[in-house]
């Protein structure tokens, strides 16, 4: 490693995306107490490494190159989308290959990428790095292996770290207060569907959040409406509940990833959206069934065996997703003990290749210790102070964008108010042309009238005068 053996303390860099999209912050929470917890089995104390972090849109060069191994945390980071994630994983990854700094990809997915030959050939050559030492996807391992072509590094499927929220999230999840079936509907912002082409928009969705609400009341089922966190989706939450006049009771505004996890472990079943709640349902054996608007949501139901919980938009509408939620009434999520520890199993082989330990499988905790070790530890309320911190940050940003461009519309709207003021000058100024044109054209017309009557007249006396005796 580029580390010396002397060296105070090992830095370990996690690599995620920060954002108000609590989904993506609860990939980074899950995977740091997952890290950790390996690095308890692996025999390294706390005071042998320090966990650094870093945004993939944020990139600090610094950082990156005083890491001494650095962890791609998780989520689809992979493809040139609309999310523009690609540009932050290559200059980071360039970087780590130039200084020999190790690199792990865990739990990766790939977002909608427009393959093409161009893409594709930048995709195989990030591969190619020899600074990558391990690859684990978490969906659509086949194709991760293509790209990845005859590359020397260890490519596996493991789980989404989310799947582990119960137990990361135990001692802060809200005690059950059951007062009737509770339904949680997700809300999402309208442009997710155009930027992932799906031919669903903002009243598509509108008009399917009041229709499920209808039939639910109809039953006298309680529901709540809420969203993952992202501004945006907040926005057209309240927009909706504005249009359709529902109550604020029923609406609800994660500003932490810890509200928001509470939120969806309060409720009996789940019509989501993002896919993320949908995780967030599995991992606390909640029912859910989960729009598809990216190939990424049927790869996770296939991955926990409900592959038909993933529903087409063509099949999405109030009336069959209340019948969906019927039928998954009282089916809750089994345990998959596996399928969690894929990824504890995972960090753990190549967390101790890439650190000095005296380890071996044989002492690889299992997942009773695992969980009992995570539920004894509590996600630091610096977190929450942080999501709420980033979020009006966002805030702030998004105003002060609307402010520049209402800024822009008045400045606009004084030119096209100076401009008419002066086209209407310019009207008057014609009027008063057309208008002494018109007397400058009269005026010749009538004097040469008086003229030729004038002549005429003469000619007329003439002919009537006597011809004179020669």
């Amino acid at each position: 490693m580029k580390y010396s053996e002397n060296k105070e303390k090992r830095n370990i860099l996690i690599v995620s995306y920060i954002d108000d999209n609590y989904g993506d912050i609860l990939i980074r929470i899950c995977f740091e107490q997952l890290l950790r917890i390996v690095l308890k089995n692996l025999d390294i104390g706390e005071d042998a490494f320090r966990i650094s972090r870093m945004s993939i849109k944020d990139v600090d060069d610094a950082l990156v190159c005083s890491a001494d191994l650095i962890a791609f945390s998780g989520g689809g980071l992979f493809g040139l989308s609309y999310l523009g994630f690609y540009e932050g994983v290559n200059r980071i990854i360039t970087l780590a290959d130039e200084h020999h700094i190790p690199v792990v990809l865990s739990s990766m997915g790939f977002n909608n990428m427009d393959a093409n030959e161009d893409n594709e050939y930048l995709i195989r050559q990030l591969f190619q790095k020899k600074c990558i030492k391990a690859l684990s996807v978490r969906e659509n391992l086949p194709l991760f292996r293509r790209y990845a072509g005859d590359a020397d590094f260890e490519i596996c499927q493991v789980c989404d770290p989310a799947v582990w929220t119960k137990y990361v999230y135990a001692s802060r999840l809200p005690q059950p207060s059951r007062q009737g079936e509770l339904i949680g509907i997700n809300v999402v912002r309208g442009g997710l569907f155009k930027d992932n082409d799906i031919r669903w928009n903002l009243g598509d969705e509108l008009r399917y959040l009041d229709e499920l609400r209808r039939e639910l009341d109809r039953r006298g089922l309680r529901c709540l409406f809420y969203t993952n966190g992202s501004f945006l989706d907040d926005n057209t939450l309240h927009y909706f509940a504005d249009q359709y006049d529902i109550p604020d009771e029923c609406l609800v505004f994660p500003m932490t990833t810890t509200e928001w996890v509470g939120t969806v472990a309060q409720f009996d079943r789940v019509a989501s959206i993002r896919m993320h709640s949908s995780i967030v349902s599995y991992s606390l054996s909640i029912p859910s069934v989960n729009l598809i608007w990216n190939k990424k949501i049927p790869f996770f139901y296939e991955n926990i065996g409900y592959p038909e919980r993933a529903v087409d938009v063509t099949q999405w509408n109030g009336s069959a997703v209340f019948e969906m939620l019927e039928q998954i009434k009282d089916r809750p999520y089994p345990l998959n003990e596996e399928y969690l520890m894929s990824l504890y199993r995972y960090l753990y082989r190549v967390m101790g290749k890439l650190l000095p330990t005296q380890t071996t499988e044989a002492d690889l905790f299992d997942f009773a210790t695992v969980t009992r070790e995570l539920c004894g530890m509590t996600v630091p309320e610096t977190e929450d102070s942080d999501n709420l911190r980033f979020k009006l940050n966002k805030g702030e940003r998004q105003y002060l964008l609307r402010f520049k461009e209402l800024r822009e519309q008045e400045s606009e709207l004084k030119q096209l108010r100076k401009a008419k003021k002066e086209l209407e000058k310019k009207n008057q100024e014609i009027a008063g042309l057309k208008s002494r044109l018109h007397r400058l054209n009269y005026l010749p017309s009538v004097f040469l009238l008086r003229l030729v009557r004038r002549v005429v007249r003469r000619l007329r006396h003439m002919r009537k005068l006597p011809k004179q005796p020669s």
